[in-house]
């Protein structure tokens, strides 16, 4: 199998992946959120705007889907020549891991809120963004010809 179609499995697994997951987790908890959830916050942690779950989940699934698109296109049309592999890995790891954690947040502060003005503030960015090292590396390790397989 050649590294262009490893790569188009490595990186089609991980965008359906995160997709599902951004998809399952606010779906299996949708009887605990309000109606509209909050989706943005004031600086000082009080929720400033709304949206249906169902407006914010097509948002946050078309944003992942295009970038997804736009960077696998890169690296297919070889636009990327050095390190091309590596470097869309680790965007893409990233990527997914920031939008899927924005997800998981957004619906941990919506829990068992009677309204969205009543939604607790946005915890864990720091150690969403903190956790976006480890996976900026796996991503450039596993889109990487060395963890793919040989030379083409």
């Amino acid at each position: 199998m050649r590294i262009r179609s490893r790569y188009v499995w490595l990186i089609g697994g991980w965008t359906l992946f995160v997709a599902v997951l951004m998809l399952a987790v606010p779906l299996m908890a949708g009887a605990r959120l309000p109606e509209p959830i909050a989706v943005e916050w004031t600086a000082t942690g009080t929720p400033e705007s709304s949206s249906s779950l169902r407006d914010f989940l097509v948002g946050k699934l078309l944003w992942w889907l295009v970038v997804a698109a736009v960077w696998s296109a890169l690296v297919l049309r070889g636009v990327l020549r050095k390190r091309g592999e590596e470097l869309a890995g680790a965007v893409m790891a990233v990527f997914g891991w920031v939008m899927l954690g924005t997800v998981v947040l957004t619906t941990l502060a919506n829990l068992d809120a009677p309204d969205f003005r009543d939604a607790t503030g946005l915890d864990g960015e720091g150690w969403l963004l903190l956790g976006a090292l480890p996976m900026a590396w796996a991503g450039w390790r596993f889109g990487g010809r060395e963890a793919v397989g040989a030379a083409e």
